[in-house]
């Protein structure tokens, strides 16, 4: 590569297409000089990877090459400089050694799913035998004193991040002088910089008993991304009220796991041993996550992050427009509905879509985010995980208003109480399951296409609700006559002389019900 880097790039800028003899769609026009310095800047920067990460291609402290030394072709096709027929990009590989420290196995995932579930704390079963990861390795590694440090030190793995109060959060190098989302000047970097994995492996490079693992259980959020639509590129959908859409080229999307109850994980900047963040000394007794000729990592210089990558994609977004006198639109842990009910539609409409458009499912994925400024917004979002992207947004804008309607139809033809493996619940989403509500998706989604608030709730389910609750009705002497149950969607009613709950308290806050009702007494 270094010996006709610098010849191709020259015949890059040269390269004239003959009149004719390109397939571009029509009205379409090429500018070869950006194109190519676009190939120019790719290349460098698999150049300057190459440099600084010598064994991720395969290559030895002295120059030589290992057995598994990666071509040019290899390195393109995994850098998505060239076409890579739209398999998954972004994918990492969790390493298993013998005793010896010969790689035995080698697993891998994509980097969505591979935070999750090989996130430091997290356990696999491969042949037969329990592993709990406790590293960031890459093979080759093990050939120098300190290979996490050429990772750590390098931008393009480890990323600020600015944050807001209102919740926006973004990459420092972006360079946003303000929110995007509120306007505020008083943008923060986050405490915890956000580090993407190189590959992962077992703590302490070896098997444990299932006696002895004690599994720290963290998962990925939702994607995010960061930046708002121009008001022009918003485009009203006519068959609803609240709802528009914009097909957004080159988004940012950030995925990050930020650990166990959000303390992030501690990482060794030398060996890469990695642990959650939830004690004292969280790496004492640990060692190196590979076998190696050096003396023990004593981790006396160590990081703490949250785990996770950014990447660009096309995507479609819907903006639904909520009424916030209508609406309960609180940013608190009192509400209960607004996150479920965004959640859930985001994962209908995937179904939906994949279903529909004939897309494979591992394909799609979804997200949202809640938008608060003078007005209360959900952004739902859906793009595709593959290189060289598949045009999915364009296709899915071109037929939304059937997606709608069948997303609506999904929502409401399960008997389920809440969601199941028949309408929203499946492998691929198991993280979000207890977010998952189909009847407060509905509501969200028929606001969104009808202007339809969630109607009463039947008195006949208030008074089972109420049932549920006899006994402390009857110690704390509260007339039941006295109790309206609402719909979780509603911005509580305020009338004189009745208390008022709602329903999502029922279902996932009954203790709230209880101390609510106390207060009355």
């Amino acid at each position: 590569m270094n010996d006709h880097l610098a010849e191709f790039k020259q015949f890059a800028i040269d390269f004239q297409i003959p009149r004719g003899t390109a397939l571009l769609p029509a009205n379409i026009t090429l500018d070869m000089r950006a194109w190519s310095d676009g190939l120019s800047d790719e290349l460098n920067a698999l150049d300057d990877k190459k440099n600084r990460h010598p064994e991720m291609f395969g290559i030895r402290n002295d120059g030589t090459l290992a057995n598994n030394a990666k071509s040019l072709l290899d390195a393109l096709f995994d850098a998505g400089i060239i076409p890579t027929y739209s398999f998954p990009i972004n994918v990492v590989s969790t390493y298993v050694v013998n005793s010896s420290g010969a790689i035995v196995y080698q697993i891998e995932r994509g980097l969505d799913i591979a935070i999750s579930e090989y996130a430091p704390g997290r356990s696999i079963v491969v042949d037969k035998k329990t592993y709990q990861i406790g590293g960031l390795y890459y093979r080759g590694g093990e050939w120098r004193r300190s290979p996490a440090r050429n990772f750590i030190d390098d931008k393009n793995y480890v990323k600020e991040l600015l944050e807001c109060d209102c919740g926006w959060f973004g990459l420092a190098e972006e360079n946003y002088e303000c929110c995007p989302f509120c306007g505020s000047r008083a943008l923060r970097l986050s405490e915890r910089q956000l580090l993407r994995p190189w590959g992962f492996a077992p703590k302490n490079a070896e098997a444990i008993s299932e006696a002895q693992l004690v599994e720290e259980y963290s998962t990925a959020q939702p994607p995010e991304y960061s930046t708002l639509p121009e008001h022009d590129e918003m485009l009203g959908i006519e068959s609803c009220r609240h709802i528009r859409m914009a097909i957004r080229k080159n988004q940012r999307v950030i995925m990050r796991n930020s650990g166990m109850n959000n303390t992030g994980f501690v990482v060794c900047r030398d060996c890469g041993a990695a642990v959650p963040n939830t004690t004292d000394k969280p790496l004492k007794n640990v060692k190196r996550p590979y076998k190696s000729k050096f003396a023990e990592c004593k981790h006396s210089d160590t990081v703490a992050v949250d785990l996770g990558f950014d990447f660009v994609t096309d995507m479609l977004v819907l903006e639904f427009a909520l009424d916030d006198q209508l609406i309960d639109t609180r940013n608190d842990e009192k509400n209960l509905w607004l996150d479920r009910a965004a959640q859930s539609v985001a994962e209908a409409f995937r179904l939906i879509v994949g279903k529909e458009l004939d897309i494979e499912f591992g394909e799609l994925v979804t997200g949202y985010r809640i938008r608060r400024t003078q007005q209360t917004f959900v952004d739902i979002y859906i793009y595709d995980n593959l290189s060289s992207g598949a045009g999915y947004s364009v296709r899915i804008a071109s037929e939304i208003e059937n997606l709608l309607e069948q997303t609506k139809r999904l929502l409401r033809s399960c008997n389920c109480a809440t969601a199941c493996s028949n309408c929203l619940k499946h492998y691929r989403n198991q993280y979000v399951h207890g977010k998952l509500d189909r009847h407060y998706g509905l509501n969200l989604l028929e606001w969104g296409m009808e202007g339809k608030l969630a109607a009463d709730i039947p008195i006949d389910i208030q008074r089972r609700y109420i049932a549920s609750i006899a006994n402390v009705l009857t110690e704390i002497d509260c007339d039941p006559s006295r109790l309206t149950i609402y719909p979780a969607m509603w911005k509580e009613p305020l009338v004189g002389g009745r208390i008022y709950i709602s329903d999502s308290y029922f279902k996932y806050a009954k203790p709230y019900v209880i101390d609510k009702l106390a207060s009355f007494r």
